[in-house]
């Protein structure tokens, strides 16, 4: 008999595994979200305790399942294509703390990273000028291995990079 992470995800393959919220607590619910674009399955799913249940903005679902503490709370498997996944890192931390927005760039996102480090660079040298510790110094590696795996036209290694960028993004 499949387990309900098979039977919600059509058993497509993982494409990325995040952790979107910091918390202690294991699971009570794994939150379905909406469907692939084509093919059956879920575009992810989240793993998420009562309080996260109630208050994860940005992470609506097509339906919650009970779940008995197999993931830590905050944990995402991501079923979606790399493109998919680099809209979503976008759309809830890097065109908020960067102000790049993907759509000015027409889908290219070695563009979009490019800019996106381009300006945290500028900003942690800004801090330097002044002898502040910038939080986003610890963003710079991860986000040019991105830029380089974009560049070469690697998105999933792009989003797994990122993946690394939104940890750090949810202590700022």
């Amino acid at each position: 008999m499949p387990s309900i992470v098979q039977e919600l995800s059509g058993r497509r393959k993982l494409g990325g595994l995040r952790t979107v919220v910091e918390c202690p607590f294991k699971a009570t619910v794994l939150r379905e979200g909406p469907a692939q674009d084509s093919g059956a399955g879920a575009a992810w799913l989240a793993f998420l305790c009562p309080v996260h249940t109630v208050d994860l903005d940005g992470w609506p679902g097509a339906a919650d399942h009970g779940d008995n503490g197999t993931m830590p709370c905050g944990t995402v498997l991501d079923y979606r294509p790399a493109e998919g996944r680099l809209q979503s890192h976008a759309d809830l931390w890097l065109t908020p703390l960067t102000g790049v927005n993907p759509a000015a760039y027409g889908g290219r996102w070695s563009e979009v990273l490019d800019q996106a480090d381009r300006v945290l660079l500028a900003r942690v040298e800004e801090a330097t000028a002044v002898g502040e510790d910038s939080p986003l110094q610890n963003m710079l590696a991860m986000m040019d291995v991105a830029r380089r795996a974009a560049a070469r036209g690697e998105l999933g290694v792009a989003a797994t990079s990122l993946g690394y960028c939104e940890r750090l993004a949810q202590g700022l």
